[in-house]
């Protein structure tokens, strides 16, 4: 029995050394997960299944990056988390953990997490503190602060939006208040949204005033066309800030908002011509709408200039040019026609170049794919 003690010691020695470094193993190569992400694990709160690093991750993946086995990931086959926020952080400080890993490499996964989270979110007031906390701390580097900026933009909620007026306002340096007018061109919300954001429009301030005509532009919404209709005629420029890429002329309406635009076509007058891209916007809906507008003109040549550059709104699909053929063959209105057959021409273009390109691409890759494997 004393000369089996030996042997039983040494064979507990190895058996303990060898589960040491099997547990060694299965952590990983130290520095393959982020401290964010150990940090989680030892929480009480779940892991979520695309949050923190695995959102950022699933980024990188999409990016056309590697997988941890050095295997290259097709698109499809990532899954992302389309959970709201509540519905994956715990806390308040889980959340704000998550912002700011997210924030380091502008991860669009956890932004799109904590677009409107809902006004049900038991932990969003404190979380929404401690973001306007980071924005104001004098060692958050700028892309960190436009993160945190477009954050607040995307809440749905007005005070923070309205932190982002005060910051635009109260700026120090031309850079700063442009960081976060362009955070405030991404704002989302409802009625109470737009009316606020329809307050600036009075600012003297032309970078508030122009990014907050961007953030109602972005809500589509019958007042939102409302709103940008009454701001460009009281302007009196019939341009209506379209040169700009933003305005009337930019939105892309709701169905709730088409009657409205309707309206402003039938006007004939020199706004008209922005509701007419509006419509177009909409794709076949809208279509529709200007097209039986047209249909019954009394004045083509007075409608052709409603539309000037309205090619550039009419998006290729197949139901529009199934329509758009049908117009060329039926119509026998002359304007219809010929605006039929100068989106088809353009679509037909489109097309040309498009095969142009991958032929381009093909020609690229071969000469690449014969090169001898390392």
């Amino acid at each position: 029995m004393k000369k089996l003690l030996p042997l039983v010691v040494l064979i507990l020695v190895v058996a303990g050394i060898w589960f040491a470094v099997k547990s060694g193993g299965a952590g990983g190569a130290p520095g393959s997960q982020s401290t964010l992400g150990n940090t989680n694990a030892l929480a009480p709160s779940p892991v979520p299944a695309v949050g923190l690093d695995s959102a950022s991750q699933a980024n990188r993946l999409a990016a056309g990056a590697e997988s941890e086995d050095g295997e290259e990931v097709d698109e499809e086959d990532i899954e992302i988390d389309t959970r709201l926020a509540p519905e994956i952080y715990k806390n308040a400080e889980d959340a704000l953990a998550a912002v700011k890993n997210g924030s380091k490499d502008y991860d669009d996964v956890i932004l799109s997490q904590f677009t409107q989270p809902g006004e049900d979110c038991t932990w969003c007031d404190t979380f929404y503190k401690s973001i306007k906390d980071q924005i104001n701390a004098p060692d958050t580097k700028p892309e960190q602060k436009s993160y945190y900026a477009e954050i607040l933009a995307i809440s749905g909620r007005v005070e923070n939006v309205s932190t982002l007026v005060d910051l635009i306002k109260n700026a120090k340096k031309p850079e700063d208040a442009q960081l976060y007018a362009e955070a405030l061109e991404l704002s989302v919300g409802k009625d109470d949204m737009v009316n606020f954001l329809s307050e600036q429009l009075k600012s003297k301030d032309e970078t508030l005033k122009e990014s907050s005509v961007a953030a109602i532009t972005n809500q589509g919404s019958r007042l939102a066309a409302e709103v940008l209709y009454k701001n460009t005629v009281e302007s009196g420029n019939p341009d209506g800030y379209y040169s700009q890429g933003i305005g009337i002329g930019e939105l892309v309406p709701s169905e709730e908002a088409m009657p409205y635009l309707q309206e402003l076509v039938q006007k004939r007058d020199q706004y008209s011509h922005l509701a007419v891209k509006s419509l177009l916007n909409s794709g076949l809906p809208g279509l529709r709408i200007v097209m039986d507008t047209l249909t019954n003109s009394k004045d083509p040549e007075a409608d052709k200039a409603m539309l000037k550059d309205a090619i550039d709104h009419v998006n290729y699909e197949e139901d529009v040019e199934a329509y758009l053929k049908k117009l060329v063959e039926t119509s026998k209105q002359p304007l219809v026609v010929d605006f039929a057959k100068s989106v088809l021409s353009d679509f037909a273009t489109q097309e040309a170049e498009s095969e142009e390109e991958v032929d381009v691409e093909e020609e690229t890759e071969a000469p690449m794919s014969k090169m001898p494997q390392g």
